[in-house]
């Protein structure tokens, strides 16, 4: 309550000029407060022909707000929508940051052909990217979901060079994939690692190698 106070100036924007569809927040350093707010108010300037609104912060207490709401956005989704679940199965994904403008309408578009609520949030800086599914587990299609929709926003990442993991791991989820990410002679060493240290397959099975939808699919909650 106490934070929502706190945005009581963005709410009243919000009521006016409607919700912004992407939030970003830069931050810049210097060695002077004169410094920072050249560089912020020069950065602002070059926006003007975009037409995008921008705001400088006036002290650390004020954009403060905005990164507890960027670092708390997963706890609030996982913790006050009812009836559904996050489920982060196309999380991380990462291309170049010099192919978002091509890239992000694509990703788009495959998001839009299916009825469900998400969030992006990330870092624009090197295009890394944390996509937030909200889902209904307890549908008879929401296996089949998650298998087509991360399938379509794995193939147009690997279609740009990108990673489906650019900054966590890979997990049961999308292990599977990683033979078409980094081609089967690659992922062939994967498996002579795994054969080396791992003879008996007991130290996370389905991960890294040898895994499969059907296996991971096993430990999906349905809930």
């Amino acid at each position: 309550l106490l934070l929502a106070w706190r945005f009581l100036p963005e709410i009243s924007a919000i009521l006016t000029g409607g919700t912004p569809k992407l939030l970003l927040l830069a931050e810049f350093t210097g060695e002077s407060n004169e410094e920072l707010r050249l560089r912020a108010e020069a950065a602002q300037a070059a926006l003007k022909p975009f037409n995008i609104k921008t705001r400088i912060t006036a002290s650390e207490n004020e954009s403060e707000k905005f990164w507890i709401m960027r670092r708390e956005s997963f706890n609030i989704l996982r913790h006050h929508v009812h009836h559904k679940r996050t489920a982060p199965f196309i999380d991380d994904i990462i291309v170049r940051p010099d192919q978002l403008a091509s890239f992000l309408p694509k990703l788009d578009a495959i998001m839009s052909q299916y009825d469900i609520t998400y969030t992006i949030a990330g870092h624009i800086g090197d295009a890394n990217f944390h996509i937030i599914p909200l889902m209904d587990m307890s549908r008879d299609d929401a296996d089949d979901i998650i298998e087509e929709l991360g399938a379509k926003v794995y193939d147009l990442v690997f279609s740009y060079g990108g990673s489906m993991s650019g900054e966590h791991n890979d997990g049961l989820i999308r292990s599977h994939y990683l033979p078409k990410m980094y081609g089967e002679d690659v992922y062939r060493l994967f498996e002579q690692v795994k054969e080396i240290f791992d003879p008996a397959g007991i130290f996370n099975p389905g991960k890294k190698v040898w895994s499969s939808w059907d296996y991971a699919k096993q430990y999906l909650v349905k809930r």
